[in-house]
């Protein structure tokens, strides 16, 4: 039984670590691939309710990231039953895979938000025209990069979560 869930954990480990690979060069090759194009469209009025439906959609997706963040270093690091230690290599390996996923949707995020801002100062200036958030190749590439990684990192969480908590603990006994 012993070995079977070690292998099983080093299999968990090495899905969570492809997974992670397959993501990082997918948003590599989007960004070598996509032009640094924004779309403009004449106003409309339901164009400020999309922005803010936007908006609030990528605030709760980060308020999640927070809580996920919190959750997986408590799980791993603090919590003392389940703490892992050097020698939970598997865990160890899922444990920087997600937190490295979460974290590069955080760096997403800012970008994003960073490059929404900058767009409407941008545009600004220009009369009867606005963002097309919808059909905008650059705007779209980042926040596909966003969920991306936000989805990666919460499914290698939850095998995280799985290894450290029930397959880890067949190993100990």
């Amino acid at each position: 039984m012993k070995t079977t869930t070690l292998a099983i954990r080093w299999l968990l480990a090495a899905l969570c670590t492809a997974l992670a690979v397959w993501v990082s060069v997918s948003v590599f090759m989007a960004f070598r691939a996509t032009p640094d194009q924004i779309s403009l469209v004449p106003v409309d009025k339901h164009a400020a309710e999309l922005l803010d439906f936007a908006k609030q959609n990528n605030e709760r997706l980060f308020q999640l990231v927070v809580l996920l963040l919190g959750g997986l270093w408590t799980l791993a690091i603090v919590d003392r039953d389940h703490r892992i230690n050097f020698k939970d290599i598997p865990e160890i390996i899922m444990f920087v895979v997600a937190t490295s996923m979460l974290i590069a949707f955080l760096y997403f995020f800012q970008h994003y938000n960073t490059i929404v801002e900058e767009t409407y100062w941008d545009i600004g200036v220009l009369q009867g025209r606005e963002v097309d958030f919808l059909h905008s190749p650059y705007i779209d590439l980042h926040h596909r990069a966003l969920l991306r990684c936000f989805y990666a990192g919460l499914f290698i969480s939850a095998l995280m979560a799985l290894s450290v908590c029930r397959l880890r603990q067949h190993d100990a006994q």
